[in-house]
């Protein structure tokens, strides 16, 4: 039961969900994970780093260049929706290609009631399989079978 429950926690932890708010600051805590919305004239400006068409760049943010904003390129989105994985890569994003800038932030109800949910069906399934040696009892005339 002691396992179960350090499984959940880890679920809870690493399961939770999380939201993109807009920056209510001048510039984000570092390592904080960001989505970058470009222009379209960024994203043109920007194709031969990151790809033709790319309209969000999520990562983890390393500070402020004389290049613009330095980021530890995650994902990009592109126009038609796909997105495609990065390995960290660092990127100079200009100021001027950017139109906005979102911090993930944990969203800690939907996070509850996951967790919740989580619990429930691992009572649930515990409950569901536990065998609790409910069979017929004997009465009087019968006996156990003789082992063999």
């Amino acid at each position: 039961m002691r396992a179960a429950i350090v499984i959940l926690i880890i679920f809870g932890v690493t399961g939770g969900c999380y939201n993109y708010n807009p920056l209510t600051t001048p510039s984000p805590e570092p390592g904080s994970y960001v989505a970058v919305t470009l222009t379209d004239s960024g994203s043109q400006e920007l194709a031969h780093y990151l790809g033709p068409n790319v309209f969000v760049v999520r990562g983890r943010y390393l500070g402020d260049s004389d290049g613009g904003l330095l980021l530890s390129v995650a994902s990009v989105e592109l126009k038609r929706g796909n997105e495609l994985s990065w390995e960290g890569e660092t990127v100079a994003l200009p100021n001027g290609t950017i139109a906005s800038l979102d911090v993930r932030r944990l969203a800690k109800g939907r996070s509850i009631l996951l967790a919740g949910v989580g619990a429930g069906g691992l009572v649930a399934a515990t409950l569901a399989f536990t065998l609790n040696g409910g069979g017929t009892p004997l009465g009087p005339g019968r006996s156990r079978p003789n082992p063999q």
